[in-house]
């Protein structure tokens, strides 16, 4: 009777890989390789989920030359799509994804779509795995803030809150016909005041060093503390340089 084994991995090649170095196998005893929970890979690489693949191993010593050719061969028709159908899956993506925002996001908005946020925001959340209650609540026009409860809080607001500012990115680039704020259990005010003290103390290193400071990249929302705490010192000028989602501030002294 030959081997079954559940292997997690990111691809099916990386589940071969493990398969046969658990087993001691070499890659002609592969008999079969099922699929049995797709792996996820989000955007920017800051959410990875292994998928699981059951695999048959053969107890067989030797196989034959032509089926290992075979095989492989089979496996490449399998695994390497044509440019072609590539290209057509793409296109078919991209015009399914318009039309859901087409038909999600109104070009004139007289009611609250507080709903068409929350779901958006419930939709990405599954996608990337991650467990957290949704409270959504309009501030005023197009503009909605996003409250973000559960188990998850510290996956999704990561490290210095780059985690939370990088799904707040997403969120809006899904929903471009609205500005959405993400919050998690009053995390960004706690963020502000730690942000304060950063453009307190930048701003004293750029008096006594007379040298431009350069911070960190900060999403539009963060520099705007830095900007406004920077902006008490007379003797400082504050500007931004690079492109979001790696623009930055720069502190030095007027001329």
């Amino acid at each position: 009777m030959n081997n079954v084994i559940e292997i997690k991995a990111m691809s099916k090649e990386q589940a071969i890989t493990r398969a046969l170095k658990r087993m001691e196998a070499t890659p002609d005893k592969i008999v079969k390789v099922v699929e049995k929970q797709k792996s996820r890979s989000f955007i920017f690489g800051l959410f990875e989920k292994e998928g699981v693949y059951e695999i048959e191993i053969s107890k067989e010593v030797v196989k034959k030359e032509e089926e290992k050719v075979q095989y492989t061969q089979g496996e490449e028709k399998r695994e390497v799509p044509k440019k072609k159908e590539v290209k057509e899956h793409r296109e078919n993506h991209k015009e399914k994804t318009h039309t859901e925002h087409k038909k999600e996001q109104p070009v004139v908005e007289s009611v609250d779509n507080s709903k068409v946020v929350e779901a958006k925001a419930k939709e990405l959340l599954e996608y990337i795995g991650l467990n957290l209650r949704v409270d959504v609540n309009k501030i005023h026009e197009r503009t909605y803030l996003v409250n973000l409860y559960g188990e998850d809080n510290g996956i999704i607001i990561g490290k210095k809150g780059k985690t939370l500012n990088s799904f707040e990115y997403l969120l809006n680039s899904l929903l471009k016909d609205y500005r959405i704020e993400v919050d998690v259990e009053g995390f960004k005010e706690k963020r502000n005041e730690t942000l304060r003290e950063l453009g307190k103390k930048m701003a004293e290193k750029a008096l006594k060093s007379n040298k431009a400071v350069r911070l960190n990249p900060m999403p539009p929302r963060e520099r705007k503390v830095i900007h406004e705490i920077v902006n008490k010192y007379p003797e400082l000028d504050t500007f931004s340089e690079g492109r979001d989602p790696k623009r930055y501030i720069v502190i030095k002294r007027k001329k």
